[in-house]
């Protein structure tokens, strides 16, 4: 059993205007940087034995500043991208609206197969297999600090309190929050929801 810390990473100058994905090159903004640290600070002294990363750069950036404060190296690992929209990627929000993939997102997500990218299901069970299997690398009540992207965050979430992904768009989970799940083969649980640090 661990105890895993999601972290999304912090602002970036496309949240709410461009649906990002796992496009590179999409750095955190002034803000974002900001919100970093404050997001290090959480963590000083709470005895952080690994920090995973999603190698996305706006990911990998937020996991470097609290990395640096624990004291530890970030670890570069795939499970934690944000889904693969495919051609929906790099389409700004006011183009999105009007794509049919993309109402079929808002309205039943787990149903949707997003063309040239992954599945919802796919990206969910991407992260489960991802974080099972850092589970049984840890000991009990080690904690884990894992840094990723809003939707991915979010199915981990889901998966924990067996709510269906069709559900997911009831789950908040801000740049930069913080989220806790208690994570083994036997249990899963949620302790902490989108807490922002300050």
């Amino acid at each position: 059993m661990a105890f895993f810390y999601l972290v999304r990473h912090g602002q970036t100058d496309l949240i709410g205007k461009m649906l990002c994905g796992v496009l590179p090159g999409i750095h955190l903004n002034e803000k974002g940087r900001l919100q970093a640290q404050k997001a290090a600070d959480f963590f000083d002294y709470r005895q952080i034995k690994a920090v995973y990363t999603s190698p996305i750069e706006r990911a990998s950036e937020t996991a470097a500043a609290i990395a640096e404060r624990v004291k530890l190296e970030p670890i570069w690992v795939d499970f934690l991208k944000e889904i693969d929209f495919g051609e929906l990627q790099s389409i700004f929000e006011t183009d999105l609206k009007r794509h049919s993939v993309w109402q079929h997102f808002l309205q039943n997500p787990a149903e949707v197969v997003f063309p040239g990218g992954e599945s919802v299901n796919e990206a969910q069970n991407r992260v489960v297999a991802g974080l099972d299997a850092l589970a049984a690398q840890f000991a009990k009540e080690d904690r884990v600090v894992c840094v990723g992207h809003c939707e991915i965050l979010r199915l981990a979430v889901c998966h924990a309190i067996h709510l269906s992904p069709d559900h997911f768009h009831n789950l908040t989970i801000d740049p930069a929050s913080v989220s806790l799940l208690e994570w083994s083969h036997e249990r899963k649980k949620l302790r902490l929801l989108n807490l922002q640090p300050e």
